[in-house]
């Protein structure tokens, strides 16, 4: 009996589901001392029992359990000025050189009121003038990624998803993201402005961003390791000197290189994208190289002068009725804009665009009106569909707010007057050739073991009539929350 005990305490012993090894050896210890008639025999075997391993003693033995689901959407994916646009707008093909289309500017001034048997005004004609819209081209780029990797991620249990796969759809986002960046501005590619002569010194000060003019969160739109460069905006020539973005600080106020700045920069230089570091030329930056967004479109010229070919400034059948420096947002100053569209082309408000820190300016002139109007006063709710993101509304017309947006600004559109466009040679494709999406990444004695895919886009938004919209600039009063979208 006391051999067969033994035995099976051994076999218990060397079973490594410890848990449930020792209520049986408890049994074994007791039955093990009854065998005896000797009750210190189940010493040995309590010791051995207070021994017991736990997650701390046996960590070695354990392994880590990983969760099937990852976390995709860690960036902010919402783009709704772009979803607006291509929802407004109608697409059109493009193909050959560029846009051409006539645009109808002026009446025959003869008509005349007269005496029977007086003189009439003299005979006249139509006026019109060709605008062409040009194509812009965007372009991103996978990798360079190892075949190694790509095999290996391709093993459902050893990456949460395929390279290929992950980064092929999440390049598609990044694209769209900056689209929707551009779509607000107007077309020259202006992140912000210097806010004083930065020296030599590794600290960017900036304001202006998207290059228009306010002093609040200047360093929006710049991005960590982002390469930039400084554009003269006398000459529209690139100034000497790269420098990458190290951090952006959470006053919105600065931005810090990697390395110390050319002492060529200077104050109210536009500060750009560049290509990488040993760009020499704007042409390999993003100056002008933007698509027109809607303050590019809907415009008299204060930012975009040249509308197609045609100067603003000389005819103002391509410009939009801008008030300048309105101050503080009123229902008559609103009123009053949408009034001078009638005016001006016989146009209806039916979308207003602005960022959230307007539309909260917008919700304030009812406020006071609204503490008395709930349905249930016993239980008042002061809030708005805005608090859900829902579109507020001023004359029945909606109030979209656009993060990206120009702060200070509200935007009124005919949306059928104005006739949105969306011309496109190429919506979207990865450009391919015999190995199909993949290039090699290097050549001669730079070639590395490894590849990369490019995707490009050629597109350009466009008003076919842009007297059909009016803007409010320079509105004040507005709260402005340092916040950027996560991932950018």
């Amino acid at each position: 009996m006391r051999g067969i005990l033994t035995a099976f305490a051994a076999m218990l012993l060397s079973f490594h589901r410890w848990q449930f090894a020792q209520p049986l050896l408890a049994l074994i210890t007791l039955a093990w001392a009854a065998a005896t008639q000797d009750a210190s025999a189940a010493i040995p075997f309590v010791v051995i029992m207070g021994t017991a391993g736990t997650t701390g003693t046996l960590d070695w033995l354990l392994t880590d359990f990983y969760d099937a689901e990852w976390v995709r959407d860690g960036v902010n994916n919402k783009n709704p000025l772009k979803d607006i646009a291509e929802e407004k707008s109608s697409a059109k093909e493009y193909g050959g050189k560029k846009v051409v289309y006539a645009h109808h500017t002026t009446r025959n001034k003869s008509p005349f009121f007269c005496a029977e048997y007086g003189y009439f005004a003299e005979g006249d004609i139509q006026g019109g003038v060709d605008i062409t819209v040009n194509i812009f081209k965007m372009m991103g780029r996978v990798g360079p990624l190892t075949d190694d990797v790509i095999q290996d991620a391709s093993k459902s249990d050893a990456a949460w998803e395929g390279v290929e796969d992950n980064n092929f759809n999440a390049l598609v986002d990044d694209l769209a993201r900056r689209q929707e960046l551009a779509l607000s501005y107007d077309g020259r590619g202006v992140l912000c402005l210097l806010n004083g002569d930065p020296g030599t010194t590794t600290t960017l000060t900036v304001d202006s961003p998207g290059g228009v003019a306010g002093s609040v969160f200047g360093n929006r739109f710049l991005t960590k390791d982002f390469y930039v460069g400084a554009i003269d905006p006398a000459t529209g020539a690139l100034r000497a000197g790269i420098s990458k973005i190290l951090a952006v600080a959470s006053t919105g106020l600065t931005a810090t290189t990697a390395a110390a700045v050319n002492a060529a920069w200077a104050d109210n230089d536009y500060i750009v994208k560049v290509a990488n570091p040993d760009v020499t030329s704007a042409v390999n930056t993003e100056y002008n190289k933007w698509p027109l967004g809607m303050i590019g479109l809907f415009d008299d010229g204060t930012y975009m002068a040249n509308y197609g070919g045609v100067d603003r400034t000389m005819v103002d059948n391509v410009c939009s009725y801008v008030i300048p420096s309105v101050g503080v947002l009123s229902v008559d100053g609103m009123q009053i804009a949408a009034d001078a569209l009638d005016t001006r082309i016989g146009g209806t408000t039916s979308l207003m665009l602005c960022h959230n820190s307007i539309r909260r300016l917008v919700i304030k002139l009812t406020q006071a009106d609204r503490r008395y109007a709930d349905r249930d006063l016993m239980n008042p709710d002061p809030g708005t569909k805005a608090f859900k993101q829902g579109d507020i509304t001023v004359g029945e017309v909606p109030v979209k707010a656009i993060r990206d947006f120009p702060f200070g600004m509200l935007l009124g559109l005919d949306v059928e007057g104005a006739k949105l466009r969306r011309y496109v040679s190429s919506g979207g494709e990865w450009v391919t050739n015999n190995n199909g999406k993949w290039f090699p990444a290097g050549l001669g004695r730079e070639a590395i073991d490894a590849k990369e895919a490019w995707y490009r886009l050629r597109y350009n938004y466009w008003a076919k009539n842009p007297a059909f919209a009016w803007r409010m600039d320079g509105i004040t009063g507005a709260t402005v929350s340092i916040v950027r979208p996560l991932g950018d």
